[in-house]
């Protein structure tokens, strides 16, 4: 059995137009969090593990600005400022931003981190924010960023002179020259992936340039072909030479950036489709990859077997296709990190043997997930489980690796007569278009196209070279990906405002005033939402402590607004819930409305009303901080800053899939006081089994 690892690392462009700013830091953190730990881990694992790494080229593009230019990022612009400098608008940015770590993982294990992590909380809306002192300014911009370094940076001298230091009391001189070792080290990320690439220790395939979904690009039908529900409007994008110009741009900018031209093409969130698979085939790709979801749905009968082996597409002559291990793959990115490395390993190994054993005449298992998000959920950011699982699988003799370069080569492709579009997600595009926000979106990218064609006037070549670039920019899929309701973001407004100012850079190319659409958000925040309640986009695991610990503990849940009703309250005691699941609980925080409400709600009685599949109960709250229904704990609950609770959500029956209606009543000792929501219930689903890939995020 070979097993074929791809780690696939992306991030959206997040240069500004004007190429003078980074407009969000994540390419330089997961460079010195992951990017060379990464490939440090295949150098140092056994000569008999093969490795595949995906590179896209927007992100080896980031890169080598960071290395060639330094860091433009406002962060690091500003942490770079002498703290007396700071103006009000700076410190509320930095404290929005410098809490942008897994707090269970890092922060709780910094002291001085922790201490700061708990001042940082205030109710929605708050425009104040926490007075810190210069020294403790100083703290938190070392803290985040000893938090953002991985295990190579960690063993520099003085990064590890820091970190003995975790009660705090830095100095400005040592923040910078903390920066400066961490600019020195992002100019080596790309050498060491071009040298092991060299020395044939890793294969490295790569992307579309902007990381399209190049079946939209090529016709947007395809998200009808891929589930015939779609409802994608009058839309009808359709430009298959840009997708074939998107594969070529992208080959050509890896192979400047790393000296060779890749052979394997992961298509942007595993996006294919018969005529997108025909292109790769006539333009040589030797291998590209999906998901075992779409192969299924393309073959007439289904077998459990059929994605541990390469396929070929009837006509094509080249190209073979793979199908990643949907399970496998996500047990890595999504369920491991809280396992014993050890453990995990075992785990994995033996389900890879399992399918081994069911299909004894298959060659291949293809597992194929991000290489950089999933590790800081996992402890010491995946090494301890990277090295594990890299040894035990030179120490197996049953088992082996080949990147997929040489599986494509060696193993016979079965004929596939017919393959049906779709993406790794759900085997649908549903997260790129349907939506009516990634419908507008579309429609102003077509808008925008047409005048390209068909220039009014004599445009100069340089000019229309320019138009081209900014439409395939903004021909990416991040654009559309945290449009909608599915991805709930706080930079949302951010990817909305790139997108809109690529389309009018390329109307102005053409020497057109951009069309007034183009001036207001496609999500306008000044349109009040369909409903009161946003469903929840990730797992959540909070301590309920009842205080405020940052937006990262609460990250992906839910938010109910209590609106008014025939039960509003008028002096309500809470302006805000939030509510979110794990695997077992439905996790609850209610936010004071004003200042003096944090007192009330410590007084208040909260009752929890829920149903599930088994029926429903009232839960109460004890003095002791359980949860108690007919006399047996069913969770518990905590106040201080806010109200927060975890209730069990076994007795009800309620398991992955199933939906739980609820609402809180909040008694005050001289009598009701608010229902939350004010009229009905809120009804939400349990987590299952595909629901953080539904919900994946950057």
């Amino acid at each position: 059995m070979r097993i074929l690892l791809l780690w696939h690392m992306h991030q959206p462009d997040y240069r500004s137009l004007a190429g003078d700013e980074d407009v969000l830091p994540w390419v330089r953190l997961h460079a010195l969090a992951d990017y060379y730990d990464m490939a440090r881990l295949a150098a140092e694992a056994p000569a008999s593990v093969r490795l595949t790494f995906n590179l896209t080229p927007i992100l080896l593009d980031q890169l080598d600005a960071l290395a060639t230019r330094g860091p433009r990022d406002r962060l690091y612009r500003l942490c770079r400022r002498p703290v007396h400098r700071l103006g009000p608008d700076d410190r509320k940015f930095l404290s929005e931003r410098l809490f942008s770590v897994n707090v269970e993982r890092f922060v709780r294990s910094f002291p001085a981190y922790e201490r700061l992590h708990r001042q940082a909380g205030s109710r929605p809306g708050a425009p104040d924010v926490p007075e810190r002192s210069d020294a403790d300014w100083i703290d938190l911009e070392v803290l985040f960023h000893l938090a953002w370094s991985g295990r190579t940076l960690r063993e520099d001298p003085f990064v590890a002179h820091l970190l003995e230091r975790l009660n705090g009391g830095f100095t400005e001189d040592e923040r910078n020259r903390l920066l400066d070792v961490q600019d020195r080290f992002l100019r080596g990320v790309i050498p060491l992936y071009r040298r092991l690439w060299e020395e044939n220790r890793i294969e490295v395939s790569t992307s579309p340039l902007h990381h399209p979904i190049l079946p939209l690009v090529w016709d947007t039908a395809a998200a009808r072909e891929a589930d015939p529900e779609a409802d994608i409007g009058p839309v009808s994008f359709r430009c298959p030479e840009d997708a074939r110009e998107q594969v070529v741009r992208g080959r050509e900018r890896v192979r400047a950036l790393l000296g060779r031209e890749p052979a394997g093409l992961w298509p942007s969130e595993g996006s294919l489709s018969d005529p997108v698979i025909r292109m790769l085939d006539d333009l040589g790709i030797v291998w590209t990859a999906s998901d075992r979801r779409v192969l299924q749905r393309s073959l007439e009968a289904g077998d459990a077997c059929a994605h541990m082996k390469p396929w070929r597409l009837d006509g094509t002559r080249h190209t073979r296709l793979f199908f990643r291990d949907t399970e496998l793959s996500d047990r890595i990115g999504f369920t491991y990190a809280h396992w014993r490395a050890q453990d995990a390993v075992v785990d994995l190994l033996d389900r890879v043997r399992a399918r081994r054993a069911a299909c004894p005449d298959h060659g291949c298992l293809p597992i194929i997930l991000d290489g950089e998000n999933a590790w800081e959920y996992y402890e010491n950011r995946g090494f301890s489980f990277l090295k594990t699982l890299y040894e035990a699988l030179a120490e197996s003799p049953d088992l082996d690796t080949a990147t997929f370069s040489e599986a494509a080569g060696s193993l016979e492709p079965a004929p596939l007569p017919h393959f049906r579009a779709g993406s790794w997600i759900d085997a649908r595009f549903a997260t790129w278009i349907g939506h009516p926000e990634k419908t507008r979106a579309w429609a102003l990218l077509q808008e925008a196209r047409d005048p390209w064609e068909h220039p009014s006037r004599q445009v100069d070549s340089s000019d229309l070279d320019r138009a081209r670039d900014l439409l395939l920019r903004a021909e990416g899929s991040d654009g559309f990906w945290w449009l909608g309701d599915d991805h709930p973001s706080s930079d949302k407004a951010v990817f909305d405002a790139l997108f809109r100012a690529t389309l009018s850079a390329a109307w102005a190319a053409l020497g057109r005033t951009p069309p007034a659409a183009l001036d207001r958000p496609i999500s306008d925040p000044e349109t009040p939402p369909d409903s009161s309640v946003l469903a929840p986009s990730a797992r959540i695991r909070p301590r309920i402590d009842g205080l405020c610990t940052g937006f990262y503990e609460w990250a992906g849940a839910g938010t109910i607004d209590p609106r008014p009703g025939a039960m509003a309250a008028s002096d309500p005691v809470v302006v805000r819930l939030d509510f979110g699941f794990d695997d077992a609980r439905l996790f609850l925080r209610a936010w004071p409305a004003t200042e003096e409400a944090p007192h009330r709600l410590a007084r208040a009685t909260v009752r929890i009303h829920l149903e599930g599949p088994h029926g429903g109960c009232v839960l109460l709250p004890a003095p002791d901080g359980r949860l108690v229904a007919g006399g047996a704990t069913g969770g518990r609950h905590a106040a201080d800053r806010v109200w927060e609770a975890a209730v069990d959500l076994g007795p009800l029956g309620v398991a992955g899939g199933n939906r739980v209606r609820f609402h809180l009543e909040i008694l005050l000792p001289d009598g009701p006081a608010q229902r939350v929501p004010a009229d009905g219930e809120v009804e939400a689903e349990a987590p299952g089994p595909d629901f953080d890939l539904l919900h994946w995020s950057v």
